[in-house]
């Protein structure tokens, strides 16, 4: 390898390493955020969309700032996906190439619907509040207020896919340590069940709140800060 392109890897993973690391603090922000915000504001607890509506009406700002997390942790993941993949590109570039392109899809969309959610809920929940019984009945159907990628199969499926491949790369030629890739892979079985429980729309509440908390809160801190702290160290 030649010092230039040495220069370039490292670059590289210090960006990527940087990335890595913001991701997952983005997603402890989010955890903290999430028990901070009444029971009314936190996704997927069942709550009507009304009471939804009104209460972010009256303090939309935590929320928010837990979307704004989402949304440039989302922006930093593509950073990370760039680093994490150089990685282990030599083993198979193929499935990596495909893979990587894949994640890049998922947290752009996941970016753009936080950022959406941030420009146009509050606005919706005013409406709602000052609004009559039509307004009210047409910011309540369902549907009214979703997301892009409804049951996740790119922001969270198309990643998971990701985070498979490039942690089964990583174990089979042992470029990171074995727990981590383990870690990883149980990430990525944890994003496909976020999916599956979107698609069969799993009914127990408690079912919900574990699987997000796994898959959000638990695994991806653990794995994107630990991969993160190794690209930098590499360089």
């Amino acid at each position: 390898m030649s010092k230039q392109d040495n220069i370039k890897d490292n670059t590289l993973n210090k960006l990527g390493g940087t990335c890595s690391i913001l991701l997952g603090v983005s997603y402890l922000v989010i955890a903290v955020i999430y028990l901070l915000v009444p029971p009314e504001q936190q996704e997927g607890s069942g709550i009507p969309i009304g009471r939804f509506l009104e209460s972010l009406a009256q303090n939309p700002t935590p929320l928010m700032l837990g979307y704004l997390a989402f949304a440039f942790g989302s922006l930093f993941g593509i950073g990370a996906v760039l680093a994490i993949s150089e990685s282990v590109r030599p083993i198979n570039e193929g499935w990596v190439r495909w893979t990587s392109t894949l994640a890049i899809v998922g947290f752009a969309v996941n970016a753009v619907d936080w950022f959406r959610s941030v420009a146009l809920l509050p606005a919706s929940a005013a409406a709602y509040v000052q609004g009559d019984a039509a307004v009210k009945a047409a910011l309540t159907v369902p549907g009214a207020i979703a997301h892009l990628d409804q049951q996740a199969w790119v922001r969270f499926g198309a990643v998971g896919l990701w985070v498979l491949v490039v942690n089964l790369l990583a174990l089979h030629d042992g470029t990171w340590p074995k727990p981590l890739a383990y870690v990883g892979i149980a990430l990525a079985i944890g994003n496909w069940i976020v999916v599956a429980s979107n698609v069969v729309q799993v009914p127990s509440q408690l079912l919900r709140t574990i699987i997000v908390g796994v898959s959000v809160v638990i695994l991806p801190p653990i794995w994107y800060i630990w991969l993160g702290l190794r690209l930098r160290k590499a360089t």
